[in-house]
């Protein structure tokens, strides 16, 4: 499996994760020039599909220009759909490649697994992924030992959440590659410029997640097969990677907890991948 951010932050979201046969992107929310440039670097036959968490502009910018132009599939939950074709903010998709997906109901393509979880967010129907690889049996071999003696690789995304649900974290603890909002720093964000309804939205329940939640979550969910986490959707105005750093590193200090692979997941560039 491959693991790679294409970009991060509230000016454009985009994740690339493909196994051997299925090449997906989690958003496009940045054009469609930039996601190809990204993706020149990886043996991409053709997008499988593009999956939706929801629809705010800086997960959806490149979603139908993708779609139409490569007749890439779609998938969405159904209150999201909805908003973005009576928005217009998708453009015209062509109905064959609309497809929904409803939390917790995986999606099979080929040789991977794509399961939508609920999260709390200010969005009308907003979701997180986690994606499994799957190992498909051969006409030829319809029971391979092989396989069966396989562990599944396990990747997930899950940003733009105003708190952490029992459900986030069991599904995160399964996960070995994670993408994860670490949005602002409380201070900064309370003392900065931001006008008093906008401080009250990224602090509600609705909104997005801080450092040190991020680092809570951590030390909530770690295990020995966790191997990479990437931490994404930092603010520009309220927050500094190093900062982000080096307070969840802080915290997973003091609970004893050591993560080998804890990067930023880049706001405008495409971040390094993992393929394990």
């Amino acid at each position: 499996m491959l693991f790679c951010p294409i970009a991060s932050g509230s000016s454009g979201n985009c994740t690339y994760i493909a196994t051997k046969e299925t090449h997906i992107l989690i958003d496009a929310g940045v054009s469609g020039k930039r996601i190809n440039a990204a993706l020149s670097g990886f043996a991409v036959p053709k997008l499988s599909a593009i999956f939706v968490t929801h629809e705010h502009t800086d997960h959806i910018t490149g979603v139908g220009v993708m779609a139409r132009r490569y007749n890439v599939p779609v998938y969405a939950t159904p209150k999201t759909w909805q908003y973005m074709l009576n928005n217009g903010s998708v453009g015209d998709i062509p109905q064959h490649l609309q497809h929904t997906i409803t939390p917790d109901q995986p999606i099979i393509i080929t040789d991977m697994t794509v399961t939508a979880f609920n999260i709390p967010h200010d969005a009308v129907q907003p979701v997180g992924y986690f994606v499994t690889e799957n190992f498909p049996e051969s006409p030829e071999s319809p029971k391979n030992p092989e396989n069966s003696q396989k562990q599944p690789k396990t990747a997930a995304v899950a940003t733009d959440i105003g708190y952490i649900t029992d459900t986030i974290r069991h599904i995160l603890r399964k996960a070995e590659i994670l993408l994860i909002e670490s949005n602002h720093d409380v201070e900064m964000l309370k003392n900065g410029n931001y006008p008093p309804h906008l401080k009250k939205r990224i602090l509600g329940t609705n909104g997005h997640l801080s450092n040190v939640a991020a680092g809570v979550l951590l030390v909530e969910i770690a295990s020995p097969h966790l191997r990479h986490v990437y931490l994404g959707h930092l603010s520009s105005e309220n927050n500094r990677p190093y900062i982000a750093l080096n307070t969840i590193e802080n915290i997973l200090a003091v609970n004893n907890i050591k993560i080998n692979g804890l990067t930023i997941a880049n706001r405008n560039e495409k971040s390094p991948a993992i393929e394990w």
